[in-house]
């Protein structure tokens, strides 16, 4: 009896969040591979993605997104010599990038979809080594992030919840 109530009070306290998921990707196998007709597939299963399809002169494409090529972009920002660090991240409305540095000027701003294409833009300056983005009306997904000067370039993944 008393572990029982030990378990229900453990529970309860946790607030039963152990099969909650939360930046995660799910993936359980996958494969890539180039047909007789030279066209590159690569595909995941059971990948949580979204849903859509693309036809283009007879063939459909489409069904699902991965993300592997924002590692290499992410991973490209390791040789700044300005750490950047990224703030809230699940955001609401808006989202901070805090320099180490002071950055002087114009930063160029892009932000891509999940499917990579380029949803937003602006050129902004930084106040007190701070850029600080409003984006209120950006739907609840992932996005890729770069921010960009002559000298200076950084790749992030956000979230907007």
């Amino acid at each position: 009896m008393r572990k029982s109530l030990l378990i229900i009070f453990i529970v309860f306290i946790t607030g039963a969040k152990a099969q909650e998921l939360h930046h995660q990707m799910l993936s359980s196998q996958g494969t890539s591979k180039v047909l007789s007709n030279g066209t590159y597939v690569s595909q995941t299963i059971g990948q949580q993605s979204v849903i859509g399809n693309y036809t283009q002169n007879g063939v459909t494409y489409g069904q699902g997104f991965q993300q592997s090529v924002w590692n290499k972009y992410i991973k490209s920002s390791d040789t700044n010599t300005i750490t950047t660090v990224t703030y809230p991240n699940p955001f609401i409305s808006s989202i901070n990038f805090q320099f180490s540095q002071s950055i002087k000027e114009t930063i160029s701003v892009s932000l891509f979809d999940i499917r990579g294409r380029l949803i937003y833009s602006e050129d902004k300056k930084a106040t007190d080594n701070m850029l600080t983005l409003e984006l209120p009306n950006l739907a609840s997904s992932n996005y890729l992030v770069r921010l960009s000067t002559t000298n200076y370039t950084y790749y992030t993944q956000i979230l907007k919840q």
